[in-house]
Protein backbone atom coordinates (compact mmCIF):
# COMPACT_ATOMS: atom_id res chain seq x y z
CA UNK A 1 0.00 0.00 0.00
CA UNK A 2 1.46 3.07 -0.93
CA UNK A 3 0.44 6.47 1.37
CA UNK A 4 -3.10 7.24 -0.88
CA UNK A 5 -5.39 5.32 0.91
CA UNK A 6 -7.26 9.34 0.52
CA UNK A 7 -10.79 8.93 1.30
CA UNK A 8 -10.55 11.93 3.87
CA UNK A 9 -9.28 13.70 0.86
CA UNK A 10 -12.02 12.57 -1.45
CA UNK A 11 -9.80 11.32 -3.72
CA UNK A 12 -9.70 8.23 -5.34
CA UNK A 13 -8.23 5.17 -2.74
CA UNK A 14 -5.02 4.03 -4.26
CA UNK A 15 -2.56 0.56 -3.38
CA UNK A 16 0.75 0.84 -2.47
CA UNK A 17 4.06 -0.61 -1.93
CA UNK A 18 3.68 -3.71 0.69
CA UNK A 19 7.42 -5.50 0.03
CA UNK A 20 6.98 -9.03 0.44
CA UNK A 21 8.70 -11.10 2.36
CA UNK A 22 10.64 -7.86 4.49
CA UNK A 23 9.28 -6.48 7.51
CA UNK A 24 10.50 -2.90 8.34
CA UNK A 25 11.78 -2.93 11.28
CA UNK A 26 13.76 -0.84 13.31
CA UNK A 27 16.92 -2.51 11.76
CA UNK A 28 15.49 -2.13 8.44
CA UNK A 29 14.29 1.31 8.45
CA UNK A 30 17.85 1.96 9.54
CA UNK A 31 18.90 0.46 6.21
CA UNK A 32 16.77 3.42 4.64
CA UNK A 33 19.28 5.88 5.05
CA UNK A 34 19.29 9.02 2.35
CA UNK A 35 22.03 8.52 -1.03
CA UNK A 36 24.86 9.48 -0.08
CA UNK A 37 25.06 13.12 -1.81
CA UNK A 38 22.55 14.27 0.80
CA UNK A 39 23.35 15.24 4.14
CA UNK A 40 20.59 14.79 6.56
CA UNK A 41 21.14 16.51 10.27
CA UNK A 42 24.35 14.50 11.82
CA UNK A 43 22.92 14.80 15.27
CA UNK A 44 19.02 13.69 14.92
CA UNK A 45 16.39 16.77 16.04
CA UNK A 46 12.86 16.25 17.51
CA UNK A 47 11.08 16.57 14.40
CA UNK A 48 9.50 19.75 16.04
CA UNK A 49 12.81 21.30 16.08
CA UNK A 50 13.54 19.80 12.34
CA UNK A 51 13.11 23.29 10.12
CA UNK A 52 13.39 21.67 6.79
CA UNK A 53 10.69 18.90 7.85
CA UNK A 54 8.45 21.71 9.06
CA UNK A 55 9.07 23.55 6.05
CA UNK A 56 8.49 20.59 3.92
CA UNK A 57 5.11 19.03 6.24
CA UNK A 58 3.20 22.45 6.11
CA UNK A 59 4.10 23.19 2.56
CA UNK A 60 2.48 20.02 1.02
CA UNK A 61 0.26 20.03 3.56
CA UNK A 62 -1.11 23.99 2.22
CA UNK A 63 -0.90 22.29 -1.30
CA UNK A 64 -2.92 19.46 -0.52
CA UNK A 65 -5.64 21.27 1.42
CA UNK A 66 -5.96 23.58 -1.52
CA UNK A 67 -5.97 20.36 -4.27
CA UNK A 68 -8.80 18.78 -1.80
CA UNK A 69 -10.80 22.10 -1.41
CA UNK A 70 -10.41 22.31 -5.92
CA UNK A 71 -11.49 18.64 -6.36
CA UNK A 72 -14.54 18.27 -3.69
CA UNK A 73 -15.57 21.29 -5.73
CA UNK A 74 -15.18 19.90 -9.47
CA UNK A 75 -17.85 17.19 -9.75
CA UNK A 76 -20.27 19.08 -7.56
CA UNK A 77 -19.55 22.27 -10.20
CA UNK A 78 -20.90 19.51 -12.69
CA UNK A 79 -23.84 18.06 -10.62
CA UNK A 80 -25.04 21.69 -10.03
CA UNK A 81 -24.80 22.54 -13.35
CA UNK A 82 -26.52 19.63 -14.93
CA UNK A 83 -28.08 17.10 -12.48
CA UNK A 84 -26.39 14.63 -14.56
CA UNK A 85 -24.79 11.52 -12.47
CA UNK A 86 -23.16 10.36 -15.92
CA UNK A 87 -21.35 14.00 -16.63
CA UNK A 88 -20.24 14.07 -13.53
CA UNK A 89 -18.66 10.92 -13.56
CA UNK A 90 -17.02 12.22 -16.35
CA UNK A 91 -15.23 15.05 -14.56
CA UNK A 92 -14.41 12.16 -11.69
CA UNK A 93 -12.60 9.85 -14.93
CA UNK A 94 -10.53 12.81 -15.73
CA UNK A 95 -9.17 12.84 -12.08
CA UNK A 96 -8.56 9.29 -12.17
CA UNK A 97 -7.16 9.00 -15.65
CA UNK A 98 -3.66 10.93 -14.90
CA UNK A 99 -2.90 8.21 -12.04
CA UNK A 100 -3.15 5.80 -15.05
CA UNK A 101 -1.23 8.11 -17.92
CA UNK A 102 0.88 10.47 -15.71
CA UNK A 103 1.84 8.22 -12.28
CA UNK A 104 4.66 6.04 -14.13
CA UNK A 105 6.29 8.95 -16.41
CA UNK A 106 6.39 11.20 -12.65
CA UNK A 107 7.83 8.47 -10.72
CA UNK A 108 10.81 8.49 -13.17
CA UNK A 109 11.28 12.56 -13.33
CA UNK A 110 11.04 12.14 -9.34
CA UNK A 111 13.67 9.71 -9.82
CA UNK A 112 15.86 11.31 -12.28
CA UNK A 113 15.10 15.32 -11.06
CA UNK A 114 15.54 17.56 -7.98
CA UNK A 115 12.34 17.16 -6.05
CA UNK A 116 11.98 20.78 -4.37
CA UNK A 117 12.14 22.08 -7.91
CA UNK A 118 9.58 20.00 -9.39
CA UNK A 119 7.25 20.82 -6.37
CA UNK A 120 7.94 24.68 -7.40
CA UNK A 121 6.80 23.81 -10.55
CA UNK A 122 3.94 22.27 -9.75
CA UNK A 123 2.57 24.65 -7.52
CA UNK A 124 2.88 27.40 -10.28
CA UNK A 125 1.20 25.39 -12.58
CA UNK A 126 -1.57 25.18 -9.91
CA UNK A 127 -1.78 28.41 -10.03
CA UNK A 128 -2.38 28.47 -13.75
CA UNK A 129 -5.19 25.88 -13.81
CA UNK A 130 -7.43 26.40 -11.09
CA UNK A 131 -7.16 30.00 -11.89
CA UNK A 132 -8.45 29.21 -15.18
CA UNK A 133 -11.73 27.87 -13.79
CA UNK A 134 -12.22 30.51 -11.37
CA UNK A 135 -12.54 32.94 -13.63
CA UNK A 136 -14.30 31.27 -15.67
CA UNK A 137 -16.72 30.63 -13.37
CA UNK A 138 -17.04 34.18 -12.09
CA UNK A 139 -18.07 35.63 -15.46
CA UNK A 140 -20.79 32.95 -15.73
CA UNK A 141 -19.13 30.32 -18.07
CA UNK A 142 -19.82 26.52 -17.85
CA UNK A 143 -18.13 24.35 -20.65
CA UNK A 144 -17.45 20.54 -19.38
CA UNK A 145 -14.36 19.81 -22.20
CA UNK A 146 -12.47 22.51 -20.27
CA UNK A 147 -13.45 21.76 -16.95
CA UNK A 148 -12.23 17.78 -17.57
CA UNK A 149 -8.94 19.15 -18.90
CA UNK A 150 -8.31 21.59 -15.76
CA UNK A 151 -9.14 18.38 -13.62
CA UNK A 152 -7.00 16.20 -15.69
CA UNK A 153 -4.12 19.00 -15.49
CA UNK A 154 -4.93 19.68 -11.41
CA UNK A 155 -4.60 15.77 -11.15
CA UNK A 156 -1.41 15.43 -12.91
CA UNK A 157 0.56 18.46 -10.85
CA UNK A 158 -0.75 16.86 -7.67
CA UNK A 159 0.58 13.67 -8.57
CA UNK A 160 3.89 14.84 -9.27
CA UNK A 161 3.75 17.31 -6.62
CA UNK A 162 2.53 14.01 -4.13
CA UNK A 163 5.39 11.21 -5.11
CA UNK A 164 8.24 14.35 -5.07
CA UNK A 165 7.13 15.04 -1.43
CA UNK A 166 7.24 11.21 -0.55
CA UNK A 167 10.57 10.72 -1.75
CA UNK A 168 11.69 13.63 -0.31
CA UNK A 169 10.79 12.58 3.52
CA UNK A 170 13.76 10.82 4.36
CA UNK A 171 16.11 13.34 3.18
CA UNK A 172 14.83 15.89 6.36
CA UNK A 173 14.87 13.42 8.54
CA UNK A 174 17.18 10.66 10.48
CA UNK A 175 16.66 7.29 9.25
CA UNK A 176 15.31 6.38 12.76
CA UNK A 177 12.62 9.35 12.59
CA UNK A 178 11.25 7.75 9.38
CA UNK A 179 7.92 6.03 10.87
CA UNK A 180 7.06 8.77 13.16
CA UNK A 181 7.63 11.31 9.86
CA UNK A 182 4.83 9.18 8.13
CA UNK A 183 2.90 8.95 10.95
CA UNK A 184 2.65 12.77 11.04
CA UNK A 185 2.28 12.77 7.41
CA UNK A 186 -0.74 9.90 7.59
CA UNK A 187 -2.38 12.13 10.21
CA UNK A 188 -1.78 15.02 8.09
CA UNK A 189 -3.72 13.53 5.49
CA UNK A 190 -6.76 12.64 7.37
CA UNK A 191 -7.13 16.80 9.09
CA UNK A 192 -6.65 18.20 5.41
CA UNK A 193 -10.07 15.78 4.47
CA UNK A 194 -11.54 16.64 7.29
CA UNK A 195 -11.00 20.54 6.59
CA UNK A 196 -10.36 20.21 2.73
CA UNK A 197 -14.11 18.31 1.76
CA UNK A 198 -16.37 20.85 4.17
CA UNK A 199 -14.07 23.94 3.07
CA UNK A 200 -14.58 23.34 -0.72
CA UNK A 201 -18.35 22.58 -0.19
CA UNK A 202 -19.07 25.25 1.79
CA UNK A 203 -16.84 27.81 -0.77
CA UNK A 204 -18.41 26.73 -3.39
CA UNK A 205 -21.95 27.24 -1.94
CA UNK A 206 -20.82 31.08 -0.94
CA UNK A 207 -19.74 31.65 -4.65
CA UNK A 208 -18.80 28.71 -7.36
CA UNK A 209 -15.33 30.52 -7.67
CA UNK A 210 -14.25 30.73 -4.52
CA UNK A 211 -12.78 27.33 -4.22
CA UNK A 212 -10.51 27.70 -6.70
CA UNK A 213 -9.50 30.86 -5.83
CA UNK A 214 -8.81 29.54 -2.32
CA UNK A 215 -6.58 27.14 -4.12
CA UNK A 216 -4.53 29.37 -5.99
CA UNK A 217 -3.92 31.26 -2.80
CA UNK A 218 -2.58 27.72 -1.42
CA UNK A 219 -0.21 27.45 -3.71
CA UNK A 220 1.35 30.57 -3.13
CA UNK A 221 2.02 29.63 0.02
CA UNK A 222 2.82 26.29 -0.57
CA UNK A 223 5.62 28.14 -2.66
CA UNK A 224 6.62 30.63 -0.62
CA UNK A 225 7.78 27.64 2.18
CA UNK A 226 9.28 25.14 -0.46
CA UNK A 227 11.72 28.19 -1.70
CA UNK A 228 12.80 28.86 2.46
CA UNK A 229 14.34 25.15 1.71
CA UNK A 230 17.50 25.37 1.02
CA UNK A 231 18.81 21.81 0.48
CA UNK A 232 18.72 20.41 -2.36
CA UNK A 233 16.87 16.79 -2.89
CA UNK A 234 18.20 15.86 -6.29
CA UNK A 235 19.13 12.07 -6.15
CA UNK A 236 22.29 11.02 -6.23
CA UNK A 237 23.65 10.82 -9.72
CA UNK A 238 23.99 7.86 -12.25
CA UNK A 239 26.96 6.24 -12.40
CA UNK A 240 27.12 5.95 -15.97
CA UNK A 241 25.00 7.05 -18.88
CA UNK A 242 20.83 7.25 -18.35
CA UNK A 243 18.95 5.35 -19.53
CA UNK A 244 15.80 5.96 -21.75
CA UNK A 245 12.82 7.24 -19.76
CA UNK A 246 10.38 4.27 -20.95
CA UNK A 247 13.45 1.84 -19.81
CA UNK A 248 13.60 3.56 -16.69
CA UNK A 249 9.69 3.13 -15.91
CA UNK A 250 10.27 -0.42 -16.55
CA UNK A 251 12.28 -0.84 -13.83
CA UNK A 252 9.71 0.51 -11.20
CA UNK A 253 7.29 -1.59 -12.49
CA UNK A 254 9.93 -4.88 -12.90
CA UNK A 255 10.90 -4.34 -9.14
CA UNK A 256 7.12 -4.31 -8.35
CA UNK A 257 6.00 -7.60 -10.01
CA UNK A 258 8.77 -9.69 -8.93
CA UNK A 259 7.28 -9.62 -5.18
CA UNK A 260 4.72 -11.80 -5.15
CA UNK A 261 3.11 -10.76 -1.47
CA UNK A 262 3.23 -7.06 -3.28
CA UNK A 263 1.61 -7.88 -6.35
CA UNK A 264 -1.20 -9.86 -4.65
CA UNK A 265 -1.81 -6.95 -2.68
CA UNK A 266 -1.81 -4.05 -4.84
CA UNK A 267 -4.47 -5.68 -6.63
CA UNK A 268 -6.91 -6.45 -3.86
CA UNK A 269 -6.55 -2.21 -3.24
CA UNK A 270 -6.63 -1.87 -7.10
CA UNK A 271 -10.66 -3.62 -6.48
CA UNK A 272 -10.93 -0.88 -3.85
CA UNK A 273 -10.15 2.21 -5.60
CA UNK A 274 -12.85 1.08 -7.94
CA UNK A 275 -15.36 0.34 -5.18
CA UNK A 276 -14.64 3.80 -3.70
CA UNK A 277 -14.88 5.78 -6.19
CA UNK A 278 -18.31 4.61 -6.98
CA UNK A 279 -19.19 5.01 -2.99
CA UNK A 280 -18.00 9.09 -3.49
CA UNK A 281 -20.32 9.60 -6.57
CA UNK A 282 -23.07 8.18 -4.13
CA UNK A 283 -22.91 10.45 -1.70
CA UNK A 284 -22.88 12.91 -4.12
CA UNK A 285 -25.85 11.61 -5.56
CA UNK A 286 -27.68 10.93 -2.45
CA UNK A 287 -27.18 14.66 -1.24
CA UNK A 288 -28.31 16.05 -4.42
CA UNK A 289 -31.86 13.94 -4.97
CA UNK A 290 -32.49 15.14 -1.26
CA UNK A 291 -32.45 18.48 -1.89
CA UNK A 292 -29.45 19.11 0.29
CA UNK A 293 -26.97 21.81 -0.40
CA UNK A 294 -23.62 21.55 -1.70
CA UNK A 295 -22.05 21.70 1.47
CA UNK A 296 -23.43 19.23 2.81
CA UNK A 297 -21.20 16.69 0.57
CA UNK A 298 -18.39 18.35 2.25
CA UNK A 299 -19.64 17.52 5.57
CA UNK A 300 -20.57 14.29 4.99
CA UNK A 301 -17.37 13.17 3.47
CA UNK A 302 -15.12 15.61 5.91
CA UNK A 303 -16.47 13.96 8.30
CA UNK A 304 -14.22 10.92 7.28
CA UNK A 305 -11.56 12.86 8.05
CA UNK A 306 -12.28 12.61 11.67
CA UNK A 307 -12.07 8.93 11.40
CA UNK A 308 -9.03 9.05 9.10
CA UNK A 309 -7.08 11.33 12.39
CA UNK A 310 -7.85 8.92 14.71
CA UNK A 311 -7.16 5.86 12.49
CA UNK A 312 -3.20 7.25 12.37
CA UNK A 313 -3.04 8.34 16.12
CA UNK A 314 -4.66 4.47 16.79
CA UNK A 315 -1.87 2.69 14.12
CA UNK A 316 0.81 3.00 16.84
CA UNK A 317 -0.54 0.94 19.46
CA UNK A 318 -2.41 -1.30 16.95
CA UNK A 319 -0.17 -2.55 14.23
CA UNK A 320 2.42 -3.14 17.41
CA UNK A 321 -0.23 -6.52 18.32
CA UNK A 322 -1.80 -7.51 15.08
CA UNK A 323 -0.02 -9.09 12.22
CA UNK A 324 -0.63 -7.48 8.95
CA UNK A 325 -2.45 -10.90 7.44
CA UNK A 326 -5.11 -10.07 10.45
CA UNK A 327 -4.90 -6.08 9.83
CA UNK A 328 -5.76 -6.86 6.22
CA UNK A 329 -8.70 -9.16 6.62
CA UNK A 330 -9.94 -7.25 9.75
CA UNK A 331 -9.83 -4.34 7.68
CA UNK A 332 -11.72 -5.23 4.69
CA UNK A 333 -14.21 -7.26 6.85
CA UNK A 334 -15.16 -3.51 8.56
CA UNK A 335 -15.65 -1.87 4.90
CA UNK A 336 -17.66 -4.95 3.74
CA UNK A 337 -20.43 -3.61 6.63
CA UNK A 338 -20.00 -0.03 6.03
CA UNK A 339 -19.63 0.34 2.58
CA UNK A 340 -22.90 -0.75 1.23
CA UNK A 341 -24.95 0.50 4.50
CA UNK A 342 -23.65 3.92 3.35
CA UNK A 343 -25.35 3.86 -0.13
CA UNK A 344 -28.20 2.00 1.28
CA UNK A 345 -29.55 3.60 4.16
CA UNK A 346 -29.60 7.31 1.88
CA UNK A 347 -28.79 9.22 5.36
CA UNK A 348 -26.28 12.41 5.87
CA UNK A 349 -26.03 11.31 9.18
CA UNK A 350 -25.46 7.51 8.50
CA UNK A 351 -22.66 8.56 5.98
CA UNK A 352 -21.37 10.61 8.05
CA UNK A 353 -20.87 7.49 10.65
CA UNK A 354 -20.02 5.23 7.87
CA UNK A 355 -17.02 7.41 6.32
CA UNK A 356 -15.48 7.85 9.34
CA UNK A 357 -15.27 4.12 10.12
CA UNK A 358 -13.87 3.25 6.67
CA UNK A 359 -11.34 6.30 6.64
CA UNK A 360 -10.25 4.73 10.77
CA UNK A 361 -9.13 1.34 8.71
CA UNK A 362 -7.29 3.25 5.02
CA UNK A 363 -5.35 5.32 7.89
CA UNK A 364 -4.28 1.54 9.47
CA UNK A 365 -3.31 0.46 6.05
CA UNK A 366 -1.97 3.62 5.03
CA UNK A 367 0.82 4.27 7.49
CA UNK A 368 2.02 0.10 7.31
CA UNK A 369 2.10 0.17 3.61
CA UNK A 370 4.18 3.72 3.69
CA UNK A 371 6.36 2.31 7.01
CA UNK A 372 6.83 -1.02 5.05
CA UNK A 373 7.16 0.83 1.24
CA UNK A 374 9.87 3.57 2.83
CA UNK A 375 12.20 1.23 4.30
CA UNK A 376 12.42 -1.51 1.58
CA UNK A 377 13.01 0.15 -1.71
CA UNK A 378 15.78 1.87 -2.50
CA UNK A 379 15.93 5.64 -2.85
CA UNK A 380 16.40 5.10 -6.66
CA UNK A 381 13.44 4.13 -7.41
CA UNK A 382 11.58 5.62 -5.07
CA UNK A 383 9.58 7.59 -6.93
CA UNK A 384 9.28 4.37 -10.10
CA UNK A 385 7.84 1.99 -6.82
CA UNK A 386 5.30 4.72 -5.96
CA UNK A 387 4.43 5.58 -9.30
CA UNK A 388 3.78 1.53 -10.40
CA UNK A 389 1.77 0.82 -7.24
CA UNK A 390 -0.31 4.56 -8.02
CA UNK A 391 -1.03 3.39 -11.68
CA UNK A 392 -2.88 0.38 -11.37
CA UNK A 393 -4.69 2.15 -8.78
CA UNK A 394 -5.76 4.51 -10.85
CA UNK A 395 -7.05 2.41 -13.58
CA UNK A 396 -9.33 1.08 -10.99
CA UNK A 397 -10.66 4.75 -10.14
CA UNK A 398 -11.08 5.97 -13.45
CA UNK A 399 -13.58 2.52 -14.18
CA UNK A 400 -15.21 3.15 -11.19
CA UNK A 401 -15.53 6.58 -11.96
CA UNK A 402 -17.22 5.98 -15.30
CA UNK A 403 -19.15 2.47 -14.84
CA UNK A 404 -20.19 4.17 -11.20
CA UNK A 405 -21.95 7.27 -12.88
CA UNK A 406 -23.83 4.88 -15.56
CA UNK A 407 -24.54 2.75 -12.86
CA UNK A 408 -26.57 5.31 -10.77
CA UNK A 409 -28.22 6.87 -13.64
CA UNK A 410 -29.47 3.25 -14.86
CA UNK A 411 -29.62 1.41 -12.18
CA UNK A 412 -30.30 3.63 -9.21
CA UNK A 413 -28.94 3.62 -5.75
CA UNK A 414 -30.34 0.94 -4.30
CA UNK A 415 -29.03 -1.64 -6.98
CA UNK A 416 -25.49 0.47 -6.59
CA UNK A 417 -25.41 0.04 -3.12
CA UNK A 418 -26.17 -3.84 -3.47
CA UNK A 419 -23.41 -4.12 -6.22
CA UNK A 420 -21.00 -2.33 -4.16
CA UNK A 421 -21.55 -4.63 -1.14
CA UNK A 422 -21.08 -7.65 -3.15
CA UNK A 423 -17.73 -6.23 -4.86
CA UNK A 424 -16.08 -5.54 -1.17
CA UNK A 425 -17.37 -8.94 0.29
CA UNK A 426 -15.44 -10.65 -2.40
CA UNK A 427 -12.49 -8.63 -1.72
CA UNK A 428 -12.32 -9.53 1.77
CA UNK A 429 -12.48 -13.21 0.55
CA UNK A 430 -10.06 -13.16 -1.91
CA UNK A 431 -7.26 -11.49 1.10
CA UNK A 432 -8.51 -13.93 3.78
CA UNK A 433 -8.46 -16.92 1.25
CA UNK A 434 -5.33 -15.78 -0.46
CA UNK A 435 -2.22 -18.15 0.34
CA UNK A 436 0.47 -15.26 -0.90
CA UNK A 437 -1.13 -12.62 1.68
CA UNK A 438 -1.87 -15.43 4.86
CA UNK A 439 1.64 -16.77 4.56
CA UNK A 440 3.44 -13.63 4.28
CA UNK A 441 1.15 -11.71 6.68
CA UNK A 442 0.67 -14.10 8.60
CA UNK A 443 3.30 -15.01 10.34
CA UNK A 444 4.83 -11.56 11.15
CA UNK A 445 3.24 -8.42 13.44
CA UNK A 446 3.22 -5.29 11.27
CA UNK A 447 5.63 -3.21 10.45
CA UNK A 448 7.32 -0.76 13.73
CA UNK A 449 5.15 2.04 14.07
CA UNK A 450 6.18 5.08 16.17
CA UNK A 451 5.21 5.47 19.69
CA UNK A 452 2.49 7.43 20.45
Amino acid sequence: MSERLELPDGAPVATGALAAGETATPAAVEKASPAAGDKPPPSPVPLRRNADFIRLWVSAGVSRLGTSMTMAAFPLLVLWHTGSAAATGLVTFAAALPGLLVQLPAGALVDRLDRRKLMVCCDVLGVVVVGSVGATEMFGRFWLPHLMAATFLQASVTIVHQLSERATVRHVVSPGQLPAALAQNEARGAAIGLLGQPGGSALFTLARWLPFTANALANFVALALLLLIRRRFAPEPAAGPREPLHTEVTAGVRWLWQRRFLRTMVGIFAGSNLVFQVLLLAVMVIVHDGGHAPAVVGVVVGAGGVGGVLGALCASWWLRRASLYRTVVIGFAVWSVLVPLSVLARSPVVLVGTLAGISFVASLFNVAGGIYQMSVTPDALQGRVNGATGALSSAASALGALGGGWLLDRAGLTVTGVGVGAAVLLLTVAAAASPVVRAEGGERQSPHAPSP
